[in-house]
């Protein structure tokens, strides 16, 4: 109730001293039509994270640029690395693109929040809400394109050096352009010392089907040797943030023929290295009994990843005629992946080495070939037709399993100005894989300008998300030691004796919103309801294996609004509010993971012209992290000093993550208190 309270009145006295005139600046996006558009001309709701928010954030990478944007959900911590989340809907709904380009990763979507430099970045568009219709499969929850920086005239470039409580990083930017050929590099380096607590581990042995401590293991054997060899209980250090050494690098080439012809050809390189500890609930022993390893749980354990990703793009634009334009697009990425995880109670355990006792292990490689075909036609200037043409093939052969697989699309979108102020954006897309079934899915809306202050928009998107190869064809053991095996997957040792096909996820969204301008002020709201059927979820039918299954259907409404205000040149505010109500209609609980309700209040204050104080306050509601267990909200202060233009083309920066020192809920895990860091951005 307090934070509501706050909120309220923090609403009330923003939009009373709102009064005197200014000029708002219209943003133009491509991620909602995939064509240049207002995004205020739009029916879905779209926001902006411009270049100036991400230059003056002393961001690292993409996680701290989203960690503060306003009605996201990233996670707080994680040592598999932070996570999104839009209205409410899981983090596999969420499709990540660069230049409108997928990213290939980690079918979990973990990592990647991670690994994208905020160096790269030009500015972000978010889609809030299904775009199936134009990018097909993971799309359902919404989409987050990460333009890159693109060359000017001449040669210029920039370098930025972070400085953080364990972690520094630098970034480089160099582009230089003649006549009808540009240039451009990106490279990035991030070392991150792991975050650690320590904790007390209480050790168990599987004995007679049940958790034993090891000091009353009875019997000879085995289980007099486990007996002597282990503690009951070891001090240990847990990471709730993995250390991590990560470099990147890409170039880019772009060259103008004509001036209806050019081509575009890009290569990037991700290497990655992470190190953590966690605990794993299931751990197998070097002992054996009735011919079936010994189990051990709640075992320290010491993880290892090698990660690398190439990238490699082409593209090619035609306009025929002066209204149409055909454009091309070959991307191929390659992604490897090497997971190991040990234990340092090794010996105790029985092995005769650390790295006999290797207990999980993933060896994979990610192969991905997407083509694009996308026409435009501009019949007016109010009337715009979009057709498109996709094929994808993917290639797994991993430790876990190997598989092909491919994808075929096409869709089309019509823009249409009705009436003087009424735009209409409608559209329909048919995917067939080689997989699973088909889909087909719809979207229309319509924004409508009442006058230049005031805009009604109203969207209704249809969603579907197909089952991955993780979901469907796994075999291997996860980090904490169960089984995971795919829907298809038959394994009788762990009791999984039957396979099935999983169907599509499929949704439908309903979303009416309002955008209105003031003098100094601005304010939107969006009501909003998703209904999600067939929803994949991962399920633990014993304690020995984990699978994935249609089990759910999911109902998601929300309310979400923001307010801006200019008081003065001097100081500005925004402050945006989302309540969600997720429940899972099968059994009518509260959708896991899912906060009730998501706050933030930013404050920029600009005594000098070119120096900016700014505060950040995040606050998360409460929310169900199982059937047992629901934990309250918190929230968490931000601040930072920018000063742009310190000396010529030199910007410097510091702030303070979690000034007040916050804990957050313990089910959530643990985030560091007081984190400093400092920069530096020189741009030539």
């Amino acid at each position: 109730m307090e934070m509501k309270r706050w909120i309220g009145l923090s609403l009330v006295a923003v939009c009373v001293l709102g009064a005197s005139e200014v000029e708002t600046l219209e943003e133009v996006v491509v991620v909602g039509t995939r064509t240049e558009s207002l995004a205020s001309a739009l029916p879905m709701q779209v926001s902006v994270i411009t270049n100036e928010e991400i230059e003056n954030s002393g961001a690292v990478n993409l996680a701290d640029i989203l960690s503060e944007a306003h009605g996201l959900h990233v996670s707080q911590t994680g040592g598999n690395g932070p996570t999104l989340s839009i209205r409410g809907m899981a983090v596999s709904d969420t499709l990540f693109l660069v230049d409108g380009k997928r990213v290939n990763g980690e079918f979990s979507k973990t990592y990647e929040l991670d690994r994208i430099s905020a160096g790269m970045i030009e500015r972000i568009e978010i889609v809030k809400g299904s775009a199936s219709l134009l990018y097909g499969s993971d799309a359902m929850g919404g989409v987050v394109n990460i333009i890159t920086k693109k060359p000017s005239s001449g040669v210029g470039g920039s370098v930025q050096l972070t400085h953080g409580a364990k972690q520094n990083s630098a970034d480089a930017f160099v582009y230089a352009s003649h006549e009808a050929t540009s240039f451009r590099l990106y490279s990035s380096y991030l070392d991150r010392k792991a975050f650690r607590k320590d904790r007390v581990s209480e050790v168990k042995v599987m004995q007679a089907g049940a958790e034993t401590t090891p000091s009353a293991l009875v019997g000879g054997g085995s289980w007099a040797t486990l007996r002597g060899a282990l503690s009951d209980s070891y001090a240990i250090s847990r990471d709730y943030q993995d250390a991590l050494e990560l470099k990147s690098v890409g170039v880019g080439v772009m060259h103008t023929f004509a001036d209806n012809l050019w081509a575009d050809v890009e290569v990037r390189y991700l290497k990655e290295d992470k190190e953590g500890r966690s605990v794993a609930s299931r751990y197998a022993t070097a002992y054996t009994q009735g011919g079936n390893k010994i189990m051990a749980a709640t075992i320290p354990t010491h993880q290892f990843d090698d990660n690398k990703r190439v990238e490699a793009n082409l593209g090619v634009g035609y306009a025929p005629l002066e209204d149409w334009e055909l454009e091309y697009t070959l991307a191929y990425s390659k992604y490897e992946k090497e997971r190991r995880i040990y234990t340092d109670l090794w010996q105790e355990l029985g092995y005769s080495s650390k790295e006999d006792s290797l207990s999980s292990f993933n060896e994979s490689t990610l192969k991905r070939l997407n083509h694009d075909i996308l026409s435009t036609y501009t019949i007016a200037s109010n009337n715009r037709v979009l057709g498109g043409a996709e094929y994808k093939t993917s290639d797994t052969t991993s430790s876990a399993y190997a598989k092909k697989r491919n994808s075929k699309a096409v869709f089309l979108q019509h823009e249409y100005g009705l009436l003087e102020g009424l735009n209409l954006v409608y559209g329909v897309r048919y995917d067939k894989d080689s997989i699973g079934e088909d889909a087909t899915s719809v979207s229309v809306g319509a924004s409508y300008a009442l006058s230049e202050a005031v805009v009604l928009k109203a969207n209704y998107a249809q969603g579907f998300r197909s089952p991955d190869d993780r979901e469907l064809f796994v075999d291997q053991t996860n980090p904490q030691g169960r089984k995971m095996l795919g829907s298809t997957v038959i394994d009788a040792t762990v009791g999984k004796t039957t396979a099935w096909e999983l169907k599509p996820e499929t949704s439908e969204t309903y979303e009416a919103g309002v955008l209105v301008k003031g003098g100094i002020w601005s304010a939107e709201a969006t009501v909003f309801h998703t209904s999600i059927k067939d929803r994949i979820t991962q399920v633990q039918p014993t304690t020995a294996y984990n699978t994935f299954e249609n089990v759910a259907k999911s109902e998601i409404k929300g309310v979400e609004g923001s307010v801006s205000v200019r008081f003065s040149p001097t100081f500005k505010t925004r402050l945006s509010y989302t309540a969600l109500d997720a429940k899972n209609k099968t059994d009518n609980t509260k959708l896991t993971a899912t906060p009730e309700s998501l706050a933030t209040l930013t404050l920029s204050y600009f005594p000098l012209p070119k120096l900016e104080l700014r505060s950040t306050t995040q606050y998360t509601g409460k929310q169900t992290l199982s059937d047992t267990e629901k934990v309250g909200g918190f929230g968490v202060t931000g601040v930072r000093v920018v000063y742009t233009g310190a000396a010529k083309g030199l910007d410097v920066f510091a702030g303070v993550h979690n000034l007040f020192g916050k804990s957050i809920p313990e089910g959530l895990g643990v985030i560091q208190k007081h984190q400093y860091y400092a920069g530096a951005q020189y741009k030539f």
